[in-house]
């Protein structure tokens, strides 16, 4: 009988520890243009973000937006976008990824509240749909195509 990671890496999955911060968030490590950073695993954020003030410590070239960031407080935010990045996550990588980069005082202040260290991003839905990832819940796994 054949692990879920079998089967997985047989149909061309690589699997990426996911970290379990106490909020039950997921952090994965990613590297983005050469540079490890830590990024939290977002279901539902629609796209992979940035901080604002991590755009030249990522080697980003970001371009002002139209596009306003919100969450569930309903604050929007303005943003920016960078395009064309390599981001790698585990052996699993992309060189032509867009990033939006906004700023995200909020969302590490919000882990700072509970001891936890702040993160680079958040991996969103728009690399996980398009890698037709699957999360494993049970073992704290990501499996990316």
């Amino acid at each position: 009988m054949n692990t879920l990671y079998q089967f997985l890496r047989s149909k061309g999955y690589t699997r990426v520890r996911l970290l379990t911060l106490p909020t039950n968030h997921y952090v994965v490590i990613a590297t983005l243009n050469g540079t490890l950073g830590r990024f939290i695993l977002d279901t539902g954020a629609s796209t992979t973000c940035v901080s604002t003030e991590l755009a030249t410590h990522f080697h980003l070239n970001p371009k002002p937006s139209e596009e306003k960031a919100s969450s569930a407080s309903a604050n929007e935010l303005d943003t920016e976008v960078a395009h064309h990045n390599e981001l790698v996550i585990g052996s699993w990588s992309s060189k032509r990824r867009s990033v939006v980069l906004f700023d995200m005082q909020a969302v590490n202040h919000a882990l700072q509240k509970h001891d936890i260290e702040t993160v680079d991003g958040i991996i969103g839905a728009d690399i996980l749909q398009s890698v037709n990832a699957i999360i494993d819940y049970k073992n704290d796994w990501l499996y990316l195509k």
